[in-house]
């Protein structure tokens, strides 16, 4: 009889135990290298964040794998889909520094000079994606303190053009284009303004098509073209679109036409639709106030009205500030007013308000 060895049960249960141990950790160490992987995975995918969406997600993952001004195409996971330009709130690329993001939410809050210095400082990390979205803030950053008169309007059109030029498959090209117009508008190039809103007009992208008609149509306006800006307004008007948008560039373009409809010297019909709007719509939306006073400053104007221009367009000089572009337009027009009532101190001191604060604007440089 052979004997078993003592503690034999012992032995092969240790044996047991060891292999069961040496699985558990084979099987450990698989789930946690499948997690890394996945995480991994995760940390090599770009973001999307959008202003809203049909599926009510904010946030679409995936990789960039190409985009055109109307959108931003995505892979996921083999899948490939289209983000529109106007549902995209940010993108933050993969392995892109943590810095850009806070620099952008800066830039897009106004602090464009800020946003320059912190932007020099930021790696794109030789990634093709992040180094165009470092150029685009750049660009906005240059463009936006060129019109607020911070920065000379040739310099900033070195780098909107060089942007458009390089990138002009940009998710950024129309609100870029825009910019580019506004700065050949501020140096009385109005030809070469018109040139850039055109395209816009055409974009898919449905407040960048209205904001195109409306500026052509005020664009038209300053060179006398009162037809083709009337064909703008309309353009809008006639759209069978009710979104937010469309109605607020539908009220605009409403002030445009009756701008318009003054310089041509008509006069039946202009100051009922402006009264209705001031009366009926919310003071807060400062844009369309802006531009109604102003408008109605016009009609006033054109008709040698000196008291109720002068009333119109002080409403836009005391209560809009913050919208540059009427508050501008409604300083030029003060100046000229002012000396009717012989009144020159007035006049000066808007005259050097308008040069001052709107230096690079297309008002101030029409000051004689």
């Amino acid at each position: 009889m052979k004997l078993m060895p003592k503690h034999s049960y012992s032995l092969r249960s240790f044996c047991l135990s060891k292999l069961s141990l040496q699985t558990l950790n084979f099987l450990l160490m698989a789930t946690i290298s499948g997690w890394v992987a996945v995480v991994a995975h995760a940390q090599s995918l770009d973001s999307i964040y959008k202003f809203s969406g049909s599926s009510g997600s904010t946030k679409v993952s995936g990789k960039v794998v190409d985009m055109t001004p109307e959108g931003v195409v995505v892979d996921t996971r083999g899948k490939k889909s289209t983000v529109p330009s106007q549902e995209i709130r940010k993108i933050i690329y993969s392995g892109q520094a943590s810095a850009l993001d806070r620099t952008r939410e800066r830039i897009m809050s106004g602090s464009f000079a800020q946003g320059l210095d912190e932007l020099a400082k930021i790696d794109d990390k030789k990634n093709p994606l992040v180094a165009h979205e470092i150029a685009f803030l750049k660009s906005w950053c240059y463009a936006n303190l060129a019109i607020n008169g911070e920065k000379p309007p040739k310099d900033a059109g070195t780098y909107v053009n060089a942007f458009l030029q390089k990138y002009k498959k940009s998710y950024h090209f129309y609100p870029m284009t825009e910019l580019k117009g506004r700065l050949l508008q501020g140096l009385t190039l109005t030809d070469l303004a018109i040139a850039e809103f055109k395209p816009l007009s055409q974009a898919k992208w449905p407040e960048y098509k209205y904001k195109g008609h409306y500026l052509l149509a005020e664009t038209y306006n300053t060179q006398g073209k009162h037809t083709q800006a009337v064909s703008e307004c309309e353009a809008i008007l006639s759209t069978a679109d009710n979104s937010d948008i469309a109605q607020q560039y539908k009220l605009l373009a409403t002030c445009a036409k009756a701008k318009s409809q003054a310089f041509a010297g008509e006069t039946a019909g202009i100051e009922e639709p402006i009264r209705q709007l001031i009366k009926v719509e919310n003071p807060d939306n400062k844009k369309l106030f802006g531009a109604a006073y102003n408008a109605w400053g016009v009609y006033h104007f054109k008709a040698g009205r000196w008291k109720e221009a002068r009333e119109k367009f002080l409403m836009t000089h005391l209560l809009m500030t913050s919208e540059a572009d009427s508050h501008a337009e409604a300083l030029f027009y003060l100046s000229k007013i002012w000396p009717k009532f012989e009144n020159t101190d007035q006049a000066n001191k808007t005259r050097k308000l308008l040069k001052s604060r709107y230096r690079n604007s297309y008002w101030a440089q029409q000051l004689n």
